[in-house]
């Protein structure tokens, strides 16, 4: 029902724009790779991690295919693959995706235009900007004239070699995210509105010196909250298509990691305007660039679990930060569970979860109620944890079908704390995540995720959650990471240089 009231919303649109029988018979490729690359990882983000989806796979669970045809669009998905944020990504994997890729649009033959549906913070081993070698391959397949469109998580970092080469994007609005659907509905759009009038867009780029977490740039809260609210407003004024604010990834050690700020003008008329828009846009952000902090109470993990044990507001959620999963951390830090097991309490705690093939794995080979003994995580982030050797009661086991989907866990009790395993590295972000292994996350007192900040589900409903500074691969220490590719100077790592718009 929601995908076809959103369709619906948009063909209207798309009719408003003009005569949509001029699009009828028009062909469009799509296509996607997908992965937030964290450059510190120890690990790579390998081909068998990726979900990939061909043909009308595709079609079959994208709102954006219903306007197309609806509009009489021919849509021909080629590939698109994502993966969960991880290491930079093996080149075996990206050779292979591209090489798909470039053989599914020249098979493709005539075409109109393409969708990319990217997130932007792509890095594969062996290529300077994977993202933007990808594009130029794809132009000298179909030339300057055939029209593309992308969209992207507002956390990525899109270069100039890539941005030189799309003639429309545009990015999430919203983070923790909400808006994924939306976005990628208008980038297919915005496509289909320049193939329907022959605009000619042109982008302009404002790159803003500064590397902020996705914790320190929520768009719910100030300063970027009454930013991002501009944006909706700007893409109505006359010759403006679109408007994003990329945030950018800062665990990506690599030069074109920064803020930047996009504005598409229907055409080279509006050019200038867009200039002035995006410029009046990123000096707000820059303006605004010491007040971007947490918004939740932070210090170490010990201070942060005494807070919770002490609050009285109920069920308190902390965010092992350093391990987050969802910005390329490996799920098997144990600087928390180590904590753990050396406090005592009778109030209920849960770790959810600890990611450990191998752990899990043996924790199968045994009966739900059994002991067990084994050595758990600090297999990948060996830099700021070693394993540790548990006991405890298996509490539950995921079913085979869980598992072959890659979401099987396996709970125990270890001296009266609640830690699941994890067979894939996954979080925990939805209330069906704790629902899967029979848990409700309110019935503890404490529920450590490994998270920067929590996803919808979990801040609508935590009563208070504590962001724990740990050590790993998504330190939130910025100033002090061994950064040695990314373009200096940069904000926070020079606090005191100057930056005044080109």
């Amino acid at each position: 029902m929601l995908r076809s009231m959103i369709a619906c919303m948009l063909l209207f649109s798309l009719t408003a724009f003009g005569n949509t029988n001029s699009l009828a018979g028009k062909r469009i490729v799509t296509l996607g790779v997908r992965n937030e690359s964290n450059t510190f990882s120890t690990a790579h983000t390998k081909l068998s991690d990726f979900k990939v989806r061909r043909g009308n796979e595709v079609l079959q669970t994208e709102t954006w295919d219903e306007v197309c045809a609806a509009a009489g669009v021919q849509v021909i998905p080629v590939l698109h693959a994502y993966a969960w944020p991880g290491g930079v990504v093996e080149k075996k994997a990206f050779d292979q995706f591209m090489q798909e890729i470039l053989a599914g649009i020249r098979k493709a033959g005539k075409i109109d235009g393409i969708y990319m549906d990217m997130h932007g913070a792509l890095h594969a081993e062996g290529y300077a900007d994977a993202q933007a070698t990808l594009i130029k391959e794809i132009r000298k397949i179909v030339g300057s004239k055939v029209l593309i469109s992308g969209s992207f998580d507002l956390h990525g970092n899109l270069s100039a070699d890539f941005v030189d080469n799309i003639n429309i994007l545009s990015a999430y609005r919203t983070a923790p995210h909400r808006d994924e659907v939306e976005t990628r509905q208008r980038a297919v759009n915005m496509l289909l509105e320049a193939m329907d009038k022959q605009l000619n867009p042109v982008i302009e780029t404002v790159t803003i010196p500064i590397l902020v977490p996705g914790e320190k740039s929520i768009t719910e809260i100030e300063p970027l909250k009454s930013i991002y609210a501009q944006l909706p407003g700007l893409c109505t004024q006359e010759g403006i298509m679109d408007a994003s604010i990329f945030a950018g990834y800062c665990w990506a050690d690599l030069s074109r990691s920064a803020m930047r700020v996009f504005v598409v003008a229907r055409s080279s008329a509006y050019q200038q305007q867009a200039r002035k828009a995006a410029a009046i846009l990123a000096q707000q952000i820059w303006n605004a660039r010491a007040s971007m902090q947490l918004n939740v109470p932070s210090g170490s993990f010990p201070e942060m679990f005494t807070k919770a044990l002490n609050d009285k507001a109920g069920t308190v959620f902390i965010s092992d930060s350093g391990d987050n999963t969802t910005a390329g951390a490996p799920g098997d830090n144990t600087q928390v569970l180590d904590h753990l097991l050396k406090q005592t309490t009778e109030l209920k705690v849960l770790l959810a979860g600890m990611v450990d093939p191998e752990a899990f794995k043996a924790c199968m080979a045994k009966q739900k109620n059994d002991e067990i003994t084994l050595t758990l995580g600090g297999r990948i982030d060996y830099k700021f944890s070693k394993p540790v050797t548990i006991k405890g009661r298996i509490v539950f086991q995921s079913p085979q079908s869980e598992i072959d989907k890659k979401r099987g866990a396996v709970l125990l009790n270890i001296e009266g704390v609640s830690v699941v395993i994890l067979n894939d590295r996954r979080s925990f972000t939805q209330l069906i995540d704790f629902k899967d292994i029979g848990l409700n996350p309110m019935d503890f007192k404490v529920v450590i995720v490994k998270l920067g900040y929590l996803f919808p589900e979990l801040a609508d409903i935590a009563p208070l959650s504590l962001m724990a500074l740990t050590a790993g691969f998504c330190n939130l220490d910025i100033p002090n990471l061994p950064y040695k590719q990314v373009t200096r100077p940069a904000y926070p790592l020079d606090p005191d240089m100057v930056w005044k718009i080109d």
